[in-house]
């Protein structure tokens, strides 16, 4: 700014213009900024309530899901025990006694009267 150190006159209009505008211009622009600042408040607050309903939408959609999965577990569970085999048994899984090589036969710690393990694999 090296016009206003050298030239006074040049600085005092400046400063006279500035102290006649500033009046009229602040208005002015408090007058668009509130609009401006209203759209931009909006505008979050429907950003906010649609990403609620996908957040909503979206549980429900799980939760769909889970009680699908856990009819057809209750319907596997009632044709293995209709069928009188525990391969669909949730619960056969409940037994987990370590199998050494994965080869029962092999295994020492299985004793020979315990019952014969399913390997069949749920899908």
């Amino acid at each position: 700014m090296r016009i206003f150190k050298n030239n006074f006159v040049v600085g005092i209009a400046a400063g006279l213009a500035a102290a006649v505008i500033a009046p009229l211009l602040i208005p002015a622009v408090k007058k668009g900024a509130r609009p401006l600042a209203k759209s931009l408040v909006k505008g979050g607050v429907m950003l906010y309530e649609k990403s609620r309903e996908a957040v909503a939408e979206a549980g429900e959609m799980m939760e769909d899901v889970v009680a699908e999965v856990r009819a057809e577990a209750v319907e596997r569970h009632a044709a293995a025990a209709a069928d009188g085999s525990d391969e669909g048994s949730l619960s056969s899984q409940s037994d987990h006694r370590p199998r050494g090589d994965g080869n029962d036969r092999n295994n020492e710690s299985q004793s020979e009267t315990s019952a014969p393990r399913s390997e069949g694999v749920i899908t």
